[in-house]
């Protein structure tokens, strides 16, 4: 399966299950599916998005 397919089935899949796709995320999928980045990047840029505790993590992982 290509790039763009897996992309659109993906993004297909959320919504058939009620998630809320972005258009930041369908910016950034579109990007990957053109080969312009890679999975990891993609992941990254999702998370960063979506993770409001990024500013108070590091206490968390420093404090093992």
């Amino acid at each position: 399966m290509d790039r763009k397919r897996a992309v659109e089935e993906a993004i297909h899949s959320g919504e058939m299950e009620g998630a809320y796709v972005s258009d930041e995320f369908r910016n950034d999928a579109s990007e990957f599916a053109r080969g312009n980045m890679s999975i990891q990047q993609l992941m990254q840029r999702a998370w960063r998005r979506n993770d409001h505790n990024v500013g108070n993590r590091s206490e968390e992982l420093h404090a093992v």
